[in-house]
């Protein structure tokens, strides 16, 4: 019984025609399998000006991992020097109340904490970061590792510590004028966020966060920046 009701038009058509609807089926079922296999499960929140924001379920955590990817008018050692200018990530990173070095290792590694507001009654979370900015000689893509390192200073009163958080960005040389961004994040805030809250609105703080990013390196402070270890 069914079957007869799954497929009528199928069980009143000749088997010529029978044979074409079975392959365009096939086919349809094939190909949706080749296109989520080729996402890795990424499935697209935010597509705007020009940045395409994904989701995806932690095999980890209960709070989903992130991903963004733009091409911008920039060259590598702009956005180098826009990562490493950590004193002002609150003009670009949305929600963010303060950013500080904490330790500088060399012109490329350094440790930073963060601040970031929570709306009420919720506390405000913070994280310490180990950044490293790295290229490849040969390609001149640009590899920028940021990682959650939460018992690098002593826990603040009345602030959440993050204690996971793994950001990689890269950076790809498109031509001499444009660069092509993917960022990738994967965080657990702590405390008692509901997790099925953050997955609804995490897409729309990257969003907003690479937009303010896009305009601010166009900045002269960035443009006629000099950073020794990046090549464009």
């Amino acid at each position: 019984m069914e079957n007869h009701f799954a497929f009528p038009f199928l069980m009143h058509t000749n088997t010529k025609y029978m044979k074409q609807i079975c392959f365009l089926i096939f086919s349809s079922i094939f190909f949706a399998c080749l296109s989520v296999s080729a996402q890795d499960g990424w499935v697209l929140k935010k597509d705007k000006d020009s940045i395409r924001v994904y989701s995806r379920n932690s095999t980890q955590y209960k709070f989903n991992e992130i991903k963004v990817e733009m091409t911008i008018k920039a060259k590598l050692s702009e956005m180098a020097s826009l990562i490493l200018d950590i004193d002002n990530y609150s003009k670009w990173s949305r929600n963010l109340k303060t950013s500080y070095v904490l330790k500088q290792v060399s012109d490329n590694e350094l440790y930073f904490y963060t601040e970031v507001n929570s709306p009420w009654p919720a506390n405000n979370r913070d994280l310490i970061v180990h950044l490293k900015v790295m290229q490849d000689p040969a390609t001149k893509v640009m590899t920028i590792k940021a990682v959650g390192v939460p018992d690098f200073i002593p826990i603040k009163k009345n602030i959440v510590r993050i204690r996971f958080s793994d950001e990689t960005w890269t950076i790809v040389p498109v031509d001499k004028s444009n660069i092509r961004i993917t960022y990738y994040l994967q965080i657990d805030p702590g405390g008692d966020a509901p997790a099925w809250m953050v997955n609804l609105f995490a897409a729309k703080a990257p969003l907003e966060s690479f937009k303010y990013l896009a305009m601010l390196v166009q900045q002269p402070k960035y443009q006629q920046s000099y950073i020794a270890f990046i090549k464009n």
